[in-house]
């Protein structure tokens, strides 16, 4: 994607200067459209310079030679340029004759005739000498538009970026169907009942953090509709809010074509984001009965909600008027750790699934797989320290896994184990997105600075911290983001020297982020 490129540093004022700004590090550039990778950056078409030639000289410019007798002077022309206009030459020529006669008739000159020539050569050669001794003339001045400061923004626009993000190891070896778990074997074979039924019910997975709840629905999504659902984008979604007076809210949704994920707890205006979903789904998956029998195409979409225990009751209260409204359009997932704090009427229309944490040798299994998968290995006492540790939390587990992976390989006994990196960068990018001020850099700089001694890889916290940017941020910012995460992954050093340089990408993501939340609150 990305690619270093050395610029020369000869001064040419028709390329772009990429030393003229202090982001983007002289002789290390990316490749644009404009400017193509592995080519020299050559001059436009209507300049040209033989390195062979000499640069032109001024006419009645005076060489002193060296090599030449006494004080004689050389006047040097060249001739690969107009010396003046045809008509000063021609008078200068007519002069030089006239001078020439009179000093061959009468062996002298006189007074008012050397006089007048001496002004004449000097009106032609002041322009020329005052330009050699004071610098250059006014119509040689450069151009005001060649000398405008680097444009950060319209380099960054014409680089050529892959807008993707490589998937860390707990989301890349998720199941991708019902079949292929390891743990939960039970459940998996529960859900897959439920599919095939003739009614599909709406669904409510509780169990601990980390055991699987979101792995099962995503490979219940696939068994139903299919590859497209994993094609998930995360986007911020306005909802337009009729009240006391109108309103728009702004919530960050993740979704397919077929089904959206929302955390009713996390989200403080989950509420409008929930009532303005249903009533697009039930405009868009109006079920007559003519249809619903002759395809075997489900004609619902599905809500997957996360943290239901957590939100408040209002929320729950919305939930069981989506069930009792919207049942046809709109199916629900729920997932929650426990179901004690849930309504009761919530609960008697869902289908509820316990999910248990894995135990020890599950999780040990899992590492295992991934292990053999991305082609390292892993010795078993290895394995049962991290499953060890990470306390039945599967996702921890594959997360430390990643950690210790990138830390030190091959894996010593006794190498330190990360445990729960995630969750800090997921709730620093939170804070970072709530609050961008340059003020707070000095309490992320602490955070960091801790995961980074923690031994977590400087590269895993920049790719969490731009995911989860990724999820906060206007579409029009994902591209510039995407540009930045390449620039500093590649100069990220090892180790705890990495702290200068992600909190450099911090401040600059917080610069960005503050001046597009300021356009947008101006528009």
């Amino acid at each position: 994607m990305l690619a270093n490129a050395k610029v020369s540093k000869e001064s040419d004022n028709h390329a772009p200067n990429f030393e003229s700004t202090d982001s983007i590090s002289p002789g290390d550039i990316f490749f644009s459209k404009d400017y193509g990778g592995f080519q020299k950056v050559v001059l436009p078409k209507n300049v040209s310079v033989d390195p062979r030639k000499p640069l032109p000289k001024p006419p009645g410019f005076v060489d002193r030679n060296p090599g030449s007798q006494g004080n004689k002077v050389t006047l040097n022309f060249n001739h690969d340029i107009q010396a003046i206009s045809q008509t000063t030459t021609n008078s200068s020529s007519v002069v030089s004759r006239q001078s020439s006669n009179i000093s061959d008739s009468s062996g002298r000159t006189s007074a008012s005739t050397k006089k007048f020539i001496a002004n004449r050569r000097k009106g032609q050669t002041d322009a020329w000498f005052s330009c050699i001794k004071k610098g250059s003339c006014k119509k040689f001045q450069k151009s005001p538009e060649k000398e405008r400061p680097f444009d950060e923004a319209s380099f960054i626009e014409k680089a050529i970026v892959v807008e993707s993000l490589r998937p860390f190891w707990a989301d890349k070896h998720q199941p991708g169907s019902l079949i292929g778990f390891t743990c939960h074997k039970q459940e998996a074979q529960l859900l897959q009942q439920l599919k095939t039924s003739e009614i599909f019910p709406h669904i409510l997975l509780k169990g601990p953090p980390g055991s699987g709840k979101k792995s099962l629905t995503m490979a219940l999504l696939r068994e139903i509709y299919g590859d497209p659902v994993w094609n998930i984008s995360h986007d911020l979604r306005y909802f337009q809010v009729m009240e006391s007076r109108p309103m728009q809210v702004v919530v960050p949704v993740s979704s397919s074509s077929h089904h959206v994920e929302l955390n009713v707890y996390i989200e403080p205006k989950a509420a409008y984001a929930l009532t303005a979903l249903v009533k697009e789904i039930s405009s868009k998956y109006t079920v007559t009965p003519e249809i619903s029998t002759a395809a075997m195409k489900p004609e619902y979409k599905v809500l997957v909600l996360y943290d239901v225990d957590k939100a408040p009751e209002n929320i729950q209260h919305l939930i069981k008027w989506i069930m009792d409204c919207y049942s046809d359009s709109c199916k629900l997932i729920l997932c929650c750790e426990d179901d004690v704090d849930i309504l009761e009427s919530v609960k008697s229309r869902c289908k509820i699934i316990k999910v248990e944490a894995p135990v020890t040798h599950e999780v040990m299994e899992v590492l295992l797989q991934i292990a053999k998968r991305e082609g390292f290995e892993l010795p078993m006492s290895f394995a049962a320290k991290i499953a060890t540790k990470s306390k039945q939390n599967l996702r921890r587990a594959v997360m430390a896994l990643e950690a210790c992976k990138a830390h030190n390989y091959p894996f010593a006994e006794d190498q330190p184990i990360p445990i729960g990196w995630e969750e800090s960068l997921v709730e620093l990018a939170a804070d970072i997105l709530e609050d961008p001020l340059p003020k707070r850099l000095f309490l992320i700089r602490g955070k960091v600075q801790k995961l980074l001694a923690d031994f977590v890889h400087p590269k895993l916290i920049l790719l969490k911290l731009v995911e989860q940017f990724l999820q906060g941020v206007e579409p029009k910012l994902k591209r510039e983001l995407y540009y930045w995460y390449a620039y500093y992954d590649k100069r990220l050093p090892s180790g705890t020297t990495a702290l200068l340089k992600l909190e450099e990408f911090v401040a600059k993501f917080m610069s960005i982020y503050r001046k597009s939340s300021s356009s947008r609150h101006v528009s």
